[in-house]
């Protein structure tokens, strides 16, 4: 039940250890079956992957369960021969398996229990055995529970004998036809759309049980939607809105008890899919999206996508631990490939090399690295048909040696990001994969001198009057500065230039002692520098930082007389913020703040 998901994080943390640890095995049954294809071993990833669902099943958890669910359904298709992509229904198995075990981690961390955010890997499950796919409004499970007249704005209740309320009921089912067919006919549609939210309301009225009333309440609020162009009026919609048109008859036919215990749940929670989709307005629109969480529940856009890659993104103990292991591998073909050269008869370790790379492209291709699974297999494809010729040309032995290079590459960006970087360093004309190496480490490198500096600040601190500290950490500053200049990350410049101006210009050239306050702002600069390097080494977005530090540059500005905004060359910084913000349109993160925070569902 999502709306009571207060204690999931807590349930997991007693059980997610032996869940995970069954998880692992499976993904180990499995990846046996796919290298010889030994139907026990299935049987035995099937039997562990059935247990993972009995205890899903018990915890409640609507996403994870509904994902261990269409896993066991596509081994179970495997295991009966009912897929027609066999390699690529074992893929999708694997991808299922490694996004299970992310979801869950993340639930545990206290994230909302959310299925719709896994929607694309269902319907991959779903697609591999040919089953029907999902639709979103079939996966979204909004906070269960009826809201009250308080938030529904009125407690307006007309009691209307029988024949009464058959004449009412008739009279607004006329109104809404007329409306409905206006819109349809895209004749004076916000006109007609604003008369048929009219019938919603007066519907409102007729109905005494809370339930009935947020139905309607629930479609004014989507008429609003449409009226105000917050929402495409798709033909799903008006689909949608032609049946509360019939409900206005089926209400009027069976009364108020017969008609409630006849509605299903499932009507309302497509309204409210609807409404969710809409683009944020006030009013009735605003009203019913705050009442049922609809934010919370159902992101849109961008922060919808950022959040399915937030979730089913590897974490980075996997990536480090499967790359590790791969490139072992890797290197040992590498050794074998370099001592082809030197042997009379080459071709028998030609063949055990085609065989591990063949392995090796089939386990890239589970972890979802399918294009450099595919350059792989490619090459083992020549390297066995070298064999059967039995001969081995120098034009293969360098391709083959360019290839394990590369893949090293790829390799070592997985491990130290987990983005797959293929594209980029097999076809790309920027930076290779030693080159995108070399970068991190110059990074690092500066990480490490930036530490140094805190150290010197510290000491500096410590030791009133000895300034050779402020000369050491100016050096480092402007190290910094240049590597920064390098790598082209302008908007942090300010951080380092500005800090750098304030002690050589200000404190070194006056043998000024600065105040405690002072030191503690620079200090907070310096952190800041840190965390930006760190986000860039790390291949995560620095670009939230940099307020923060530009706010705390223009505090320091007021400690001296030094004008740092122009040393730093602030403007221009924030200009190059602005631009590389526009560039990566990157959506807000209150909604992981949300997602983190569960007493919204009773609270917000």
């Amino acid at each position: 039940m999502i709306s009571d998901k207060s204690s999931l994080a807590s349930r997991l943390g007693w059980v997610l250890g032996e869940t995970e640890k069954v998880l692992a095995e499976t993904r180990q049954s499995f990846s046996t079956y796919v290298s010889d294809t030994a139907v026990p071993s299935l049987e035995t990833a099937i039997s562990k992957a059935r247990h993972v669902l009995g205890v899903l099943d018990i915890l409640d958890t609507e996403g994870a369960y509904m994902l261990g669910r269409e896993i066991v359904l596509l081994m179970d298709a495997i295991r009966q021969e009912k897929v027609k992509n066999w390699q690529e229904a074992c893929t999708i198995t694997a991808d299922g398996l490694l996004q299970l075990s992310e979801y869950l981690k993340h639930l545990r961390d206290g994230y909302a229990d959310l299925p719709v955010i896994v929607l694309p890997m269902l319907n991959n499950l779903r697609a591999a055995r040919e089953a029907e796919l999902l639709s979103e409004h079939l996966v979204f499970l909004p906070a269960e529970g009826v809201v009250t007249n308080e938030q529904i704005g009125t407690d307006k209740y007309m009691s209307l004998p029988a024949d009464k309320l058959d004449q009412a009921t008739k009279r607004l089912r006329f109104y809404m036809q007329k409306a409905l067919l206006g819109w349809f006919n895209n004749d004076r549609p916000a006109f007609h759309l604003q008369a048929a939210r009219k019938v919603a309301v007066n519907m409102i009225t007729l109905h005494e049980k809370e339930r009935l009333r947020a139905l309607w309440w629930v479609t004014s609020g989507l008429l609003q939607a449409l009226e105000e162009n917050k929402l495409e009026d798709s033909a799903a919609v008006k689909l949608l809105m032609g049946r509360m048109e019939r409900e206005i008859r089926r209400f009027g036919d069976l009364q108020e008890t017969a008609y409630n215990a006849s509605l299903p749940d499932e009507l309302l929670k497509n309204l409210l899919y609807y409404v969710g989709l809409a683009e944020e307005s006030d009013g009735t629109l605003g009203e019913v999206k705050q009442a049922y969480h609809l934010d919370l529940y159902l992101p849109k856009g961008g922060t919808l996508q950022e959040l399915r890659t937030y979730y089913t993104k590897p974490g980075r103990e996997l990536w480090q631990a499967v790359s590790s292991s791969l490139q072992d591998e890797l290197a040992l073909l590498m050794s074998q490939v370099e001592s082809l050269g030197h042997r009379e008869h080459p071709t028998t370790l030609l063949g055990d090399v085609a065989k591990r790379t063949g392995s090796l492209a089939q386990t890239l291709g589970m972890l979802g690295l399918g294009t450099v699974a595919d350059l792989t297999d490619k090459i083992a494809t020549e390297q066995q048909a070298a064999v059967a010729a039995e001969q081995i040309t120098s034009d293969l032995l360098e391709r083959m040696s360019e290839h394990y290079i590369k893949l090293e590459s790829v390799l070592r960006e997985y491990a130290e990001t987990g983005y797959d970087r293929t594209e980029e360093i097999f076809f790309g004309e920027g930076q290779s994969g030693s080159e995108m190496g070399a970068a991190r480490e110059v990074v690092r490198t500066a990480l490490t001198s930036l530490a140094k500096a805190q150290a010197e600040l510290a000491a500096f601190h410590q030791e009133e009057g000895n300034f050779a500290h402020l000369d050491e950490i100016s050096k480092v500053l402007r190290n910094i500065s240049g590597t920064l200049e390098i790598l082209g990350h302008q908007e942090i410049q300010p951080l380092a230039q500005g800090v750098k101006a304030y002690l050589a210009k200000d404190l070194q050239a006056s043998k000024r002692k600065p105040a405690l306050e002072e030191i503690h702002c620079v200090a907070d600069i310096m952190t800041l520098l840190e965390a930006a390097l760190s986000c860039i080494s790390n291949n995560e977005d620095h670009l939230p930082l940099l307020p923060v530090g530009f706010e705390k540059l223009h505090e320091l500005d007021n400690y001296t007389k030094l004008d740092l905004v122009h040393e730093a060359d602030l403007v221009q910084a924030q200009a190059e913020l602005e631009h590389k913000k526009k560039a990566k349109q990157q959506t807000p993160s209150t909604l992981y703040q949300k997602l983190r925070n569960q007493r919204l569902l009773t609270e917000a």
